[in-house]
């Protein structure tokens, strides 16, 4: 039991993988091997991404499952009520936790306000008024937005959490704002969010001045003259909280504003995906629970 809580406790306070056809999974990716460095590749190896996934993981769970039916059984025939609940509880947390994978699976997207990203066929959008779902350009389904908080949105349930920051990137020349691309075939934008690819690198192209910007997160800020490749600026920028801003002086009359913007990831589930979800972890502290007052009740005879 004590290796399948280890289990629990990194899948729950590290973020595993999402499925390779998932359009968070770069992201994830970028943002996992940047933090862990050079234990990214070793933790990889064993499997620690996508730990539920692993032939040892199951197989751990089976063995636990029939350590549990045996001491829930010992527990009844003993007459010993409380502690045969607090076993029985557990068992179904744990059948609850195995039958997950048979329903359908959360799809999550990482979100930064203002922006909406496809999830599947559909398309989520975050920004003042909460989070909205769309399909085919008609709305589905809004709702206000709680970060923590399961939200109701149409056929799913919505569950968001902080998940890292962006830099957004606007700018002001002689002529008036400036207007950014994040491709050669992207239209031009006032503002750009400069999320990163999995590299830990973000590029955005200004028309008006010629010049390439490169965000090698989290923080080195790297402009480029357009065809020379000659370097205008280069700037080591400041840890940031969210909503504030940093404006750059730069040649001939240019300045550049970088705001930093929270991201979010937000998983939708199906009802039935949620319900086991969330009876599979709160199952494990009541089943503690029912086995320490049962053990603290025989301690006091």
């Amino acid at each position: 039991m004590g290796l399948w809580a280890l289990g629990g406790l990194w899948m729950a306070l590290i973020p595993q993988a999402p499925p390779p056809d998932d359009p968070a999974y770069w992201m994830w990716w970028a943002q996992a091997r940047w933090r862990f460095g050079p234990l990214f590749d070793p933790l990889s190896r064993w499997g620690l991404w996508t730990l539920s996934q692993t032939p040892g993981w199951r197989l751990l769970g089976a063995w636990l499952g029939l350590g549990l039916v045996v001491r829930a059984a010992e527990a009844g025939a003993a007459r010993r009520w409380r502690a045969a609940l607090g076993w029985g509880i557990l068992l179904g947390a744990l059948v609850l936790a195995g039958l997950e994978r048979y329903l359908p699976p959360p799809q999550g997207v990482r979100l930064a306000w203002g922006e909406g990203r496809s999830v599947g066929d559909l398309w989520l959008v975050l920004d003042e008024s909460g989070l909205s779902l769309w399909r085919q350009g008609d709305p589905l389904a809004r709702s206000g937005f709680r970060p923590g908080w399961p939200l109701r949105l149409g056929p799913y349930i919505a569950v968001a959490g902080r998940s890292g920051q962006v830099l957004e990137l606007q700018g002001e020349g002689p002529s008036g704002p400036l207007h950014w691309r994040s491709a050669l075939d992207a239209a031009p934008v006032p503002a750009l969010l400069l999320h990163p690819s999995p590299e830990g690198e973000a590029f955005a192209a200004v028309a008006e001045a010629g010049w390439i910007v490169r965000l090698i997160y989290p923080d080195r800020l790297t402009i480029f003259a357009e065809g020379t490749g000659a370097v205008v600026a280069a700037q080591t920028l400041p840890s940031m909280a969210d909503g504030q801003e940093v404006t750059l002086s730069l040649p001939e009359g240019y300045a550049l504003r970088l705001i930093a913007r929270p991201v979010y990831r937000v998983l939708l589930m199906s009802p039935p995906t949620f319900a086991a979800r969330v009876l599979a972890w709160a199952g494990v502290p009541l089943g503690l629970a029912g086995l320490l007052f049962e053990a603290a009740r025989r301690a006091r005879r």
